[in-house]
């Protein structure tokens, strides 16, 4: 306790070491990483800008002179590069654009300037005169508004959420204390280590990390307090040894909680091998904080509970020989044992039914007109340059001076290529490109396939095609790859160590089926609901990738859960009836932690971004799946259908 409170007094805001700027959301190695880092070497990054005007009608003489004035006010914002503009005019005559190149080297942060640049437009201009700040730039900016100020909010929810289920579960004016403040030093120990590691540089902090990494460790750090506690109470009811009750549940529930920790931290950790940067990101940071949750769970938790002692639980107070008010799910337990293939073929068939909404994903990516929820001045933007101009997607082709004429040639011979613009001579000579379409659309990536083809047929390795619709693209191809190699090595991890867990073959691969059964129903499910209902356009390329691991990581923790219970149980009796015992004990617990669970990812939806929000509807919603239909009903029936085969090639749980 001692040493988190110094840790977090010498330690700020995780906030504070998040990157959002350069190649921080692309892939290691990916084209449009190479073009960012070469145009950085050699003359600073630039993050363009576009200052769109509009009026209802034709703009008139007043409107032209205000945008002189401000084009003059850009060039003194610190940040600005300079550089000879032009407004650009609409053919209707109703708009002009006025491209801005920004700074985006290291330790320049692109919001102020956007910032400064609005107060620049919206002040001084006819009335009438829309004006707007989008473009890459403008995207930026508000992509890390939306982030500020949100974490004390997430933070307060979260806590709320950890509160009230404490208060629902126990029912108690004092008990709730003890996991709760065992929570929130998890919390604080974990995000000061956190934060340590980023000033450090050993692990960066990228897009939402800090987020996903808050709501985690709530809900782990929770669902491990409801299980040792619960384990406490259940052997307060056998003996009057408080220390021997501790002892007991210590015994069989520290061994699952360092069990589950190690799977869920080993799940999330195969991240790690991924080429996207983001992926890396989360996975370092998740595995981190689930490993130091852990720790202080299985120390810190359990010497509050023996200081509580049998006292904090009034008034329910467990005493011995009293016997467990489990009637819900003695009931459950009773209906899986008399019709377990009722029981495992009904759940079994309700998910198959569900994934038929697979056939609505699509994973091309959200267009930048979609990825906010709320009416952002970049989204506004964008919308009047849909309105007034041709569709455009910002491209940047990097070739070397002695091939940049062919190069140049060959970029004009492309169809769908509306204008070029050639830099100053340089040893990476720059050509700023505009495609006929919208950014992260399938046209526009049809489009930056078709150039890449044709610069490589002019100058090889000597060219390169990157910018704003270029990292999109990469950024989808780049989660496509890491998906083929991070899907099959998780199951591989959480297999292997489900194997050491239960000693057995036919276990592991039969929760490891169902909990991959379950993802692809709640991706069904949540793919229908957010196209037909919703209506988002479609997913962000990286999405299917996180929920799996998220998705597969949690429910194989709940697997644990139930059948660490069942293989213990399984040591004094046969296997169906251990199963059944094993659901009645536990079987209030795992759906506490499940809510515990989908609550805190469902804090995720506060944030104006659509894949954040994606990601915590599709968690919460597969946790609630996996608790209620898996655990409850799919596992255990299952299980008790195959008796002591299960344990196989051992002949039982021993």
């Amino acid at each position: 306790m001692a040493l988190t409170i110094a840790a977090v007094l010498a330690t700020g805001q995780l906030n504070d070491v998040r990157v959002t700027s350069g190649t921080s959301m692309l892939a290691r190695d990916a084209e449009s990483a190479r073009v960012l880092t070469l145009v950085a070497k050699q003359g600073g990054r630039v993050v363009p800008a576009l200052v769109v005007y509009e009026r209802a009608g034709p703009l008139g003489r007043a409107d032209h002179a205000a945008v002189r004035r401000h084009i003059r006010q850009f060039a003194g914002v610190q940040g600005v590069i300079p550089d000879k503009v032009r407004p650009i005019p609409s053919p209707d005559g109703h708009a002009l654009q006025v491209p801005v190149l920004l700074s985006g080297q290291q330790g320049v942060l692109v919001n102020p300037i956007v910032e400064r640049l609005r107060q620049i437009v919206t002040t001084d201009r006819p009335p009438g005169l829309s004006s707007y700040v989008t473009g890459a730039g403008g995207m930026a900016a508000d992509y890390v508004e939306s982030f500020r100020h949100i974490d004390v909010t997430l933070l307060a929810l979260s806590l709320a959420v950890v509160l009230l289920v404490l208060l629902a579960v126990y029912r108690s004016p004092i008990l709730w204390v003890i996991p709760m403040l065992a929570v929130v030093v998890a919390y604080l120990g974990s995000a000061a280590a956190v934060y340590a590691l980023a000033r450090a540089g050993l692990v960066t902090l990228r897009g939402a990390t800090p987020e996903v990494f808050t709501v985690l460790v709530f809900g782990v750090a929770t669902d491990y307090a409801l299980l040792l506690v619960a384990r406490y109470r259940e052997q307060l009811r056998v003996t009057a040894d408080q220390t021997a009750a501790l002892r007991a549940a210590l015994s069989g529930g520290i061994r699952t909680v360092v069990a589950s920790a190690l799977t869920v931290a080993g799940g999330v950790g195969c991240l790690l091998v991924a080429d996207t940067n983001a992926l890396r990101s989360i996975g370092a940071v998740a595995a981190i904080g689930i490993l130091i949750t852990m720790v202080v769970m299985v120390t810190f938790l359990p010497a509050l509970m023996l200081l509580g002692g049998r006292r904090v639980f009034w008034p329910a107070t467990p005493l011995p020989g009293q016997s467990a008010r489990d009637g819900v799910w003695t009931r459950v337990a009773d209906f899986v044992g008399r019709r377990a293939r009722l029981s495992w073929v009904g759940s079994s068939l309700l998910l198959v039914l569900l994934c038929m909404g697979l056939a609505t994903v699509d994973a091309s990516g959200i267009p930048p007109s979609a990825l906010f929820t709320m009416r952002t001045d970049s989204v506004a933007g964008h919308e009047a340059l849909k309105r007034h101009y041709p569709a455009n997607a910002p491209v940047v082709v990097l070739s070397k001076e002695e091939v940049s004429a062919a190069v140049a040639s060959a970029v004009r011979g492309v169809e769908g290529v509306t204008s070029v613009r050639t830099g100053p001579p340089a040893p990476w000579r720059v050509l700023d490109v505009v495609l006929a379409a919208e950014p992260n659309t399938h046209e526009a990536q049809r489009l930056v396939h078709e150039l890449r083809q044709a610069v490589r047929w002019a100058a090889g390795r000597d060219a390169l095609v990157g910018g704003f619709a270029t990292e999109l693209l990469d950024v989808k191809n780049a989660a496509l790859d890491d998906a083929l190699l991070i899907v099959p090595l998780i199951l591989l991890v959480v297999g292997l160590i489900l194997i050491v867990l239960l000693r057995s073959v036919v276990a592991p691969l039969l929760l490891i089926g169902t909990v991959v059964l379950s993802f692809a129903a709640t991706l069904g499910l949540c793919s229908a609901v957010f196209t037909q209902l919703l209506g988002y356009p479609a997913m962000d390329a990286s999405f299917a990738l996180y929920a799996f691991v998220f998705l597969v990581a949690f429910g194989i923790d709940y697997n644990i859960f139930l059948m660490a219970r069942v293989r213990e149980e399984a040591t004094r009796l046969e296997t169906r009836e251990a199963t059944l015992h094993a659901l009645r004990v536990t079987g209030g617990v795992i759906t506490a932690a499940g809510i515990v669970l989908a609550a805190a990812f469902f804090v995720l939806t506060v944030l104006p971004l659509v894949p954040v929000i994606q990601l915590g509807l599709l968690v919460a919603v597969g946790v609630v799946i996996d608790t209620v239909i898996v655990r409850s009903l799919l596992v255990p029936a299952l299980a008790h259908h195959i008796g002591q085969f299960i344990w196989w090639p051992r002949r039982g749980a021993l």
